[in-house]
C-alpha cells in the first residue's frame, strides 16, 4: 500500500513537471512565433503569455469535465485564478511593491465582471453548455477588443529565426500539458480517495495551486527582474482565462454540477481578493507590500477553511 502511494504522488509530480516544463516551453516557442511573424509585442505580453501560461488550467478541467468530474473541472478554475492574486501577487508584492499602468485597473474591473458573472451561472449550482458558451464568446469579444484598441502589426524582419519550426514546437509542448494535465487529473484523484479528503478540496488546493505554478514562475521572475506590468498583466489576463475559457470550455465538453462551497464560499472570497487588487491599483496604480500581507492573510484563511 505504501508503494502504491508512492507511485501515485510520484504520477502527480511528474503530471505536475510535464505541465510546468511544456509550458514554459509553449511560452517561448510561441513569443518566437508571433515575432516570426511579426506580431507586436503588446499581443505578446498581455494576451500570449496569460494563454500559455494558463494552458495547465485548461486542459486539466477540459480533461476533468470529459471524465465527469466536476469538482475539478471548476475548483481548478477557481481555486487557480484565486491562488493566482491571493498567493502569487502576495508574493511578488512582498517581495518588491508592484508599480504598474494606469490601464491594470480597467482590466481588473473586467475580470470582477466576468467573475461575478460566473458566479451569478452558478446559482442553480449547474453551469450548462449554453452558459460555457457564452463564457468563451465573452472572451473572444475580449480579444476583439483588445485587437482593434491595442494592437498594431510591425512589418516582418529577416532573421527572426524558423517560425515554422517553432509552430511545430509549440505543438508539441502543447501535447505534453495536455498528457501531463490527464496525469496530473488521475492522481490526483487517488490522492483524494486514498487520504478521504473530498476532490473539491483537493482541486481548489493541490491542484490549482499546480497549474498555477507557471505564473508564479513569470510573476516572481519578472518581479525580481524589475517589470511589475508583466507580473501583474500575466495573472489578471490569466484570472480571465480562467474565469471565460477553463470553465466555459470544460461546461462545453460537460454541464458542470457545481459543489455549494464553491458558490458560497470559494468564489465569494475570489471576488474579494479580486475587489482588494483592483482598489489597490485604482488609488495607487499600485500592489504594495500592506495589499500583499491582506492577500496572503486572505488566502491563508482559505486554506484553514478548506483543511479544517
Amino acid at each position: 500500500m505504501a508503494a502504491e502511494y508512492i507511485i501515485t504522488f510520484g504520477i502527480f509530480a511528474l503530471g505536475l513537471l510535464m505541465l510546468i516544463k511544456g509550458s514554459d516551453i509553449f511560452v517561448e516557442a510561441a513569443t518566437r512565433v508571433a515575432k516570426g511573424f511579426g506580431v507586436s509585442e503588446f499581443i505578446i505580453a498581455l494576451v500570449l503569455a496569460s494563454i500559455a501560461t494558463t494552458l495547465p488550467e485548461v486542459t486539466t478541467s477540459a480533461i476533468a469535465a470529459y471524465q465527469g468530474l466536476s469538482d475539478i473541472a471548476l475548483g481548478n478554475a477557481i481555486g487557480s485564478a484565486l491562488a493566482n492574486i491571493a498567493l502569487i501577487l502576495g508574493l511578488s508584492a512582498l517581495i518588491m511593491p508592484l508599480d504598474v499602468d494606469e490601464i491594470a485597473w480597467k482590466n481588473a474591473l473586467f475580470m470582477i465582471g466576468v467573475t461575478f458573472y460566473a458566479w451569478i451561472l452558478m446559482k442553480d449550482l449547474v453551469i450548462s453548455r449554453i452558459e460555457g458558451l457564452t463564457l468563451i464568446l465573452i472572451y473572444l469579444g475580449f480579444l476583439y477588443y483588445l485587437y482593434k484598441k491595442h494592437v498594431t502589426l510591425e512589418e516582418v524582419k529577416e532573421g527572426r529565426g524558423n517560425p515554422k519550426k517553432d509552430v511545430v514546437i509549440l505543438f508539441a509542448s502543447g501535447l505534453v500539458v495536455v498528457f501531463g494535465a490527464r496525469l496530473v487529473v488521475e492522481s490526483a484523484v487517488k490522492i483524494a480517495t486514498a487520504l478521504g479528503i473530498p476532490e473539491v478540496v483537493i482541486a481548489l488546493t493541490l491542484v490549482s495551486i499546480g497549474t498555477s505554478l507557471p505564473e508564479m514562475a513569470n510573476s516572481l521572475t519578472a518581479t525580481l527582474k524589475k517589470i511589475p506590468n508583466i507580473s501583474v498583466g500575466n495573472v489578471v489576463g490569466a484570472n480571465i482565462l480562467d474565469i471565460l475559457m477553463v470553465i466555459g470550455i470544460a461546461a462545453l465538453i460537460r454541464p458542470i454540477k457545481v459543489d455549494y462551497s464553491i458558490y458560497s464560499f470559494t468564489t465569494p472570497l475570489t471576488l474579494l481578493v479580486m475587489a482588494v487588487l483592483a482598489i489597490s491599483l485604482k488609488l495607487n496604480n499600485r500592489v504594495g507590500r500592506k495589499t500583499s500581507v491582506v492577500l496572503l492573510a486572505l488566502y491563508a484563511y482559505f486554506l484553514y477553511a478548506n483543511f479544517t
